[in-house]
């Protein structure tokens, strides 16, 4: 009388096991099959896009310079800086390429006087203010905050107008953290040890 329902509590394990088995499988399949996350670039685009669609009348030829983002609660004191190169120098880089695609005329502030030349590179761009080629006017600011919650960063851009401070346009666009970091279970992110979701 035993037997039989050890054969049946068997029998149910090896059921049980084995739906596990598909489940994980169609969960994994998933997965691969899930469209890859746009790239950081990307979501600048649509910011871009959206800055520009929400935009009030610019004159022609105006110019523009695009500045630094900075974490929204220390303006000023430090800027979003993760993955080497820094988000906000990412952020910034991107907007540029964007900003000049639409057909505005971007003001280059870093321009330096001269080629400066190493072993390794030469470059044009420097945040020297003495090294500067010369003090620029531009009609807009375009600029920024980046802040960060627990999955992602809301990253809000102004459109600015030197003259009167008025914004001209604004947009607002959350990026997930997992376009810059990935699923990865545990990560190094600047010196520090960040586990994932397991």
């Amino acid at each position: 009388m035993q037997l039989p329902a050890v054969i049946v509590a068997l029998a149910l394990s090896v059921l049980l096991s084995g739906c596990a088995g598909m489940l994980k499988a169609q969960q994994q399949k998933e997965v691969e099959q899930a469209p890859p996350l746009p790239t950081l670039h990307q979501y600048m685009g649509q910011l871009a896009a959206a800055l520009g669609e929400h935009s009030r009348p610019l004159k022609p030829g105006a110019t523009v310079a695009v500045t630094s983002f900075y974490l929204a609660d220390q303006l000023g004191n430090a800027v979003a800086s993760n993955q080497g190169s820094g988000l906000s120098t990412q952020v910034q880089e991107s907007l540029i390429s964007y900003v000049t695609q639409m057909g505005l005329e971007v003001v280059e502030f870093r321009l330096q006087r001269t080629l400066t030349l190493s072993d390794r590179a030469d470059n044009l761009l420097n945040r020297d203010i003495a090294l500067l080629r010369e003090r620029h006017k531009f009609d807009l600011a375009l600029t920024g905050t980046i802040s960060e919650s627990h999955d992602h960063y809301t990253i809000n851009a102004r459109l600015i107008t030197m003259l009167d401070s008025r914004t001209a346009s604004a947009a607002t666009i959350s990026v997930p953290k997992a376009v810059l970091w990935g699923n990865e279970k545990a990560q190094m992110r600047d010196g520090k040890l960040h586990r994932g979701q397991y």
